[in-house]
């Protein structure tokens, strides 16, 4: 299959930000004034593009690489001037239009079949400097103040794209933010998500939406048969080996899923009880009882039955947050957007600036590029790798930004962008796409 086939544009990545009308964007949110001279506000996009793939930051090393971009001369001052709220109510603006893109589906797997869309809910943290911490404080340290911004992500699993990000501090945690993906669903959606998320509230909430959750289970919330009675998970789980029951979950909801557990190895269930010993946190004074449960995997769904029979789809359906969470290093390690900013160049504005930026490299031009390759390869035997793509992209940044097609890159790139073909073990996206045992 060719890539113009699947609709992957033939257009370089000026020509897509000009249908989402950007220079509309400015003028509306009065980033601009008057009519754009010497650079737009696309031109300024670009030019960042560059700078924090070559990983290092300060307004004149900026004011260059926007020069070459537009063959003028320009200052870090003019620049400079630019970087205030109206631009980043711009990029939040000009993000959320990106996001907000229709696509077919990418992943076809028998297990998501039944679901409208699949959303992943996930979080990932970048430290900075500490001169931020009044801003993003980080985690409490002895060794003073520390700062760390979380980028909190719902990914739309179904359609390859990034369906939201919202940036916060580290201290703001998942269950904070868990409320937040009920705005975004629909009857017959599927959510799954990792323990931090875990909040009862929220999974009564996904019934009234008639959609569906999977996520791991929280020690110490209580549940209750069917017939109201309150169970022992332990001897449940010593008499049975493993579990796929029906139960009523807290004692104030009484909300009515499955509860599924199943054995992990030993070396895994030691390796998650000397985490719990070397908890810092003193207050987590765990029960012999939950040292012996690490010993398992629990998982809560509504999903019935009659969608997912038995235990095996549930195991698969959880597996695919590997997906974000490749995403995510893909973003901090093969983009390698990490910059070198003196203290003197950074505040909350410019902060925020970076990373809406650099989320608009992930959505307009790594996901279009991974699904189109991903898509080529479909019926071929090999799969594209995520890291890789990233890794390409940014090795070839300056190409996208001085007038290659996003068709064009990713012809360039396909290649160098397949796993390795490897008897031993199956690859992520094989993982994920293997059929039910």
């Amino acid at each position: 299959m060719q890539l113009n086939r699947i609709q992957l544009s033939d257009d370089n990545i000026r020509k897509i930000l000009g249908r989402f009308r950007v220079n509309y964007l400015a003028k509306k949110h009065g980033a601009i004034l008057r009519k754009e001279r010497k650079f737009s506000t696309i031109d300024l996009i670009l030019s960042f593009w560059q700078l924090i793939c070559f990983g290092e930051f300060s307004y004149d090393k900026w004011a260059i690489q926007l020069g070459v971009l537009t063959k003028q001369n320009i200052s870090g001052q003019a620049i400079w001037k630019r970087m205030n709220k109206p631009i980043l109510n711009v990029l939040k603006e000009l993000l959320d239009k990106s996001l907000k893109q229709n696509f077919d589906k990418t992943i076809d797997s028998s297990v998501f079949k039944p679901f409208t869309n699949v959303y992943i809910q996930d979080a990932t943290h970048f430290r900075l400097p500490s001169v931020l911490s009044s801003v993003y404080p980080g985690s409490y340290s002895k060794r003073g103040e520390s700062a760390t911004a979380k980028v909190q992500a719902i990914f739309n699993l179904s359609k390859g794209m990034f369906s939201d990000f919202q940036l916060h501090s580290f201290r703001d945690n998942d269950q904070k933010d868990s409320i937040r993906i009920i705005d975004f669903l629909k009857e017959g959606d599927l959510v799954i998500r990792d323990l931090g998320y875990h909040v009862v509230d929220v999974f009564s909430k996904f019934k009234k939406k008639k959609s569906f959750f999977l996520s791991r289970f929280k020690q110490g919330t209580i549940v209750f048969s069917t017939e109201g009675k309150r169970i022992n998970l332990l001897k449940k789980i010593k008499r049975h080996g493993q579990l796929d029951m029906d139960i009523e979950l807290s004692c104030s909801y009484r909300l009515p899923c499955r509860l599924v557990m199943i054995a992990v190895p030993e070396h895994v269930a030691n390796e998650r009880r000397r985490k719990a010993k070397n908890d810092r946190n003193k207050r987590a004074n765990h029960s012999k009882e939950y040292f012996k449960l690490l010993g398992y995997t629990l998982y809560i769904t509504n999903v019935p039955r009659d969608i997912w029979p038995n235990i095996d789809f549930i195991e698969v359906a959880y597996r695919s947050r590997w997906y974000i969470e490749i995403l995510f290093k893909g973003w901090k390690s093969s983009l390698k957007l990490k910059l070198d900013i003196a203290r003197r160049y950074l505040d909350k504005q410019r902060v925020e600036f970076i990373y809406y930026t650099s989320l608009l490299i992930v959505s307009l031009v790594v996901m279009p590029v991974f699904r189109a390759l991903q898509k080529e390869c479909s019926s071929k035997k090999y799969d594209i790798s995520i890291m890789k793509v990233c890794t390409a992209i940014h090795q070839q940044i300056t190409l996208i930004t001085h007038g290659f097609s996003i068709k064009k890159i990713a012809n360039f790139i396909k290649t160098i962008s397949r796993y390795e073909v490897r008897k031993d073990r199956n690859n992520a996206i094989m993982n994920m796409q293997l059929p039910i045992p």
